[in-house]
């Protein structure tokens, strides 16, 4: 089964209680030029976070391919008991589904 990911668009909103990979890509100043795809990138977030005896400093980490940024942020969630991992788009076509699914609606 693959995995669900909450997710937003709004570079506003933050979760408090997770590591958020953030995806974002040059792909639509390159389509207006007429060019190809570009690359996607992808960063992982995560708050300053306690829960019981776990403590974690708030840090940045990327950028780095989508698949080794998610994968890393379910290390960071279960290392620091994060209770998830969300996902921030630059835009929404810029997610693949191999990476799992977004939640039908927008939002953390």
């Amino acid at each position: 089964m693959k995995r669900v990911y909450q997710w937003t668009e709004d570079e506003d909103d933050v979760a408090l209680d997770a590591v958020t990979v953030g995806i974002s890509s040059d792909t639509r100043i390159l389509k207006v030029a007429g060019l190809q795809f570009g690359q996607r990138n992808a960063t992982i977030y995560w708050p300053d976070w306690s829960s019981g005896a776990m403590e974690a400093k708030s840090a940045v980490e990327g950028p780095m391919p989508v698949e080794n940024a998610l994968q890393l942020a379910e290390q960071v969630c279960e290392r620091h008991a994060f209770r998830r991992v969300v996902v921030w788009l630059q835009h929404r076509e810029l997610w693949d589904d191999r990476w799992g699914e977004l939640a039908p609606e927008p939002g953390l």
